[in-house]
Parts: C-alpha cells; structure tokens; sequence
C-alpha cells in the first residue's frame, strides 16, 4: 500500500447499481482517504454532470468533490476544445454533452459538421442517425465519448454508445477514430497530470475488463476488476488485472494482505 498513492473508481456497477450503493463501498472509501491516498471518481456516462455525481455519492454518504469527478462528456469537451481540426460538431447525445460541449465554446450543428461524436443517447432518432450517416459519409471525423455497449442498471442494463458506434461502421463502412472516455490513452494522460503521478503508483478499480482495467493496463497503472459473477479469465486474456476481487468491499483487505506479505 505504500507505493500506492492513488485510486481510479468506476462508479456504475462498483461503487453503486442504480440508486444503491455496493455494500462495503462507503467504509472502502473511507478506508482509502485514511490512507491519505488521492481519489478519482469516473465515469463513462456522459448523461450528468459532475455535479450530479458528486451529489449522488454525497447523498449515498460518499465524500466526493467536483475535482475528483470525471466524466466522458467532460474529458471529450476539454479536448475537443484544443483541437481546432474538429471544426463544427455534430453530437449524438443527451442534453448534457450539449450543454458541456458548447460551455467548452464548441460550435455545434446537423448541417455538414467536421465531426460526429456519438455518446449514449436515449432520445436517440433517425434523423440523428441519417444526419450522422451522412456526414460520415463525407468524409466526417468520428469520435466517441465512450465505447460501452450497455450501461449496468439494476434491470439489466440500457443499450449505450458502444451500439450506435456499431450501427454507424456498419453503415458507413468506417471504423470509429478515436475514444476519449475509457480506456482512452488521452483519459489516463489527464488522470496523471492532475493526480501528479507516475502510472506505477495508481490503482483502477472497476467491474469492466475492455474499459476499467484496460484503461489501467494501457497506461501501466495497476488494475484491480471486480468480478463479481465469478468469471473464469483465460491466460490469455488481452487485458489481464492484477488483482481480482468479488466486491468493492473486499480492496481493503486485498492491500493490506500484501502489506503483509
């Protein structure tokens, strides 16, 4: 534990489901910050803001601050906003990623954009989808905010980004150019520079193989997947974590057995 000096949380799926927090996340937590280690929370739902997430963990009895809040919606604005090669944006997207796109002073249109960035959309339409159709076709750039192909709900889950992406490059015969929520290599740059560490002393928490702990394997931090269905991994598995656990709960006593030893 004493080379560790920071933790990256999942939220959907392993500090919460839905409305519930995990059993055990709250004293995890707490566990963590008596360690004096730093803490980020992110996310690769693009349809709140940070403010709501900080809100959500408060009212779960989570302390959280907005600086320690990441979402996809908000590292796709930053970066977008430093590259004047993406022009004028088409998103598909809930009203959020609007609202932090154009905050970002980004000019958004449906009418011959530089750039379609697709993001998890329930309101998703046709017309969306034939707008961003034929943008691609003209030679578009093509980002996402996040490749999730379901977002985890306690009912079994909403279809996500990762689905429209898919409707999109097979329509259009183009694959996607770049993602800038999990696993982006962009994402565990920004995570870095504000935590102020070398990848070797932070630690990625979360329930997903191809997003949370690819993100953490890519970038040569330590991954730490919660499997909670007790899934058997293959050795050669392309993403393999270092640590494997059932529950959020169960971290504390992961790295305080290796102290151990």
């Amino acid at each position: 534990m004493e080379n560790i000096k920071a933790f990256i949380f999942d939220l959907d799926g392993t500090v919460y489901l839905g409305d519930e927090i995990i059993p055990g996340a709250k004293e995890t937590l707490e566990w963590v910050r008596n360690k004096n280690a730093q803490i980020k929370f992110v996310t690769n739902n693009p349809r709140f803001s940070r403010e709501f997430y900080v809100n959500k963990l408060n009212k779960l009895g989570i302390q959280a601050s907005i600086d320690e809040v990441v979402t996809s919606a908000n590292i796709t604005a930053m970066y977008l906003k430093e590259k004047e090669i993406y022009g004028k944006i088409f998103p598909i997207g809930e009203e959020q990623l609007e609202t932090e796109l154009q905050e970002a002073g980004l000019d958004l249109t449906d009418q011959d954009p530089d750039t379609v960035v697709v993001s998890f959309d329930t309101s998703l339409d046709y017309k969306k989808l034939m707008i961003a159709y034929k943008a691609l076709n003209k030679g578009a750039n093509f980002i996402a905010t996040n490749p999730d192909t379901v977002c985890p709900t306690p009912d079994g889950g909403l279809v996500d980004a990762g689905a429209i992406i898919a409707a999109l490059e097979a329509s259009t015969n183009r694959k996607l150019e770049g993602v800038l929520g999990k696993p982006s290599s962009l994402l565990a740059e920004m995570l870095l520079s504000q935590l102020n560490l070398s990848p070797a002393e932070c630690v990625v928490v979360g329930d997903r193989l191809n997003t949370d702990i690819k993100l953490a394997k890519k970038s040569g931090m330590k991954g730490a997947w919660i499997n909670a269905e007790n899934e058997s991994l293959s050795k050669d598995t392309e993403h393999m974590p270092d640590y494997m656990i059932h529950s959020i709960a169960e971290l504390p006593s992961l790295f305080e057995k290796a102290d151990a030893q």
